[in-house]
């Protein structure tokens, strides 16, 4: 496994711990879970490609939450964040690649 892949795939792992250990319902949890795993790796390895600027664990962690589709609330329960956050760090998110890349966030 490339280097870059392992690095997505060590960010979904601690994301799934993050989830396992939040304030989350048990059904809840295991449906945000679902929807984390069923992220394809390569499509964050591809937008990965085209950032400008490298991505942390952290950053790769709510990227994948984004994609996911998990809802502003869900997110912040999980990083035990203000729901205002999430909007924050999906603006400053954007900032990581060019203008013209279209993003699914």
């Amino acid at each position: 496994m490339d280097g870059k892949l392992l690095f997505i795939q060590n960010a979904k792992t601690q994301l799934e711990h993050r989830i396992q250990s939040s304030a989350l319902g048990g059904d809840a949890r295991s449906a945000v879970h679902n929807r984390v795993v069923d992220v394809d790796v390569t499509l964050v390895a591809h937008l990965c490609s085209q950032s400008l600027r490298s991505l942390t664990t952290t950053n790769l962690s709510y990227i994948l939450c984004f994609l996911a589709g998990l809802d502003t609330q869900t997110i912040a329960t999980i990083f035990m964040i203000e729901p205002a956050s999430v909007y924050s760090v999906r603006y400053r998110l954007r900032a990581y690649f060019p203008k013209k890349t279209i993003l699914p966030f």
